[in-house]
């Protein structure tokens, strides 16, 4: 894969990711949990089918790192800032809600 294409296989990556994401959450109507946003990015990444991705052993990789195998290549992602943000800005939205 050459730089362009892994350019514009990052960019509707990214793009799926983040209308996945608000997608799943505009269907939510309460506050969420870290497991519940550890669901929504599992899914959010599983749209793309040239990804494998699930999350690792607790024991292993510790509470929230994501295994992403994209061809040959594997990434580990430490995802607890990712949850966290998702959460309290969701949590936040939800409360100030009328």
């Amino acid at each position: 894969m050459d730089q362009e294409q892994l350019e514009a296989f990052q960019e509707e990556l990214a793009k799926t990711f983040f209308f996945s994401i608000l997608k799943d959450l505009s269907e939510i109507g309460e506050t969420l949990n870290d497991f519940e946003v550890k669901v929504l990015i599992q899914k959010a990444l599983a749209h793309s089918p040239d990804l494998q991705v699930e999350w690792g052993d607790m024991d292993r990789f510790g509470n929230s790192t994501l295994l992403v195998k994209y061809q040959s290549n594997l990434l580990l992602i430490e995802a607890s800032p990712l949850i966290s943000a998702i959460r309290i800005l969701w949590n936040e939205y939800k409360s100030k809600e009328v």
